[in-house]
């Protein structure tokens, strides 16, 4: 399993979107809204469940190591 950090999901999405041809045909070809890949391409959200689904990745926690002293 590979980790990414939320940069990393953005510039997969903005790859992702090149690729499609555009934010425009790549809202169509997922069915995301328009205005929220907006939103998370400039900044101003982070990625919905639906993005993130439509990127084929999954949210996970994960329990910071734990050190003894």
């Amino acid at each position: 399993m590979r980790t990414f950090e939320l940069e990393d999901v953005i510039r997969l999405l903005r790859s992702q979107v090149k690729h499609a041809g555009g934010p425009t045909a790549w809202a169509k070809k997922t069915g995301i809204d328009r205005t929220t890949l907006s939103r998370v391409l400039h900044g101003q959200r982070p990625p919905t469940k639906a993005i993130l689904k439509a990127l084929k990745l999954r949210v996970i926690f994960v329990d910071p190591p734990r050190y003894s002293n």
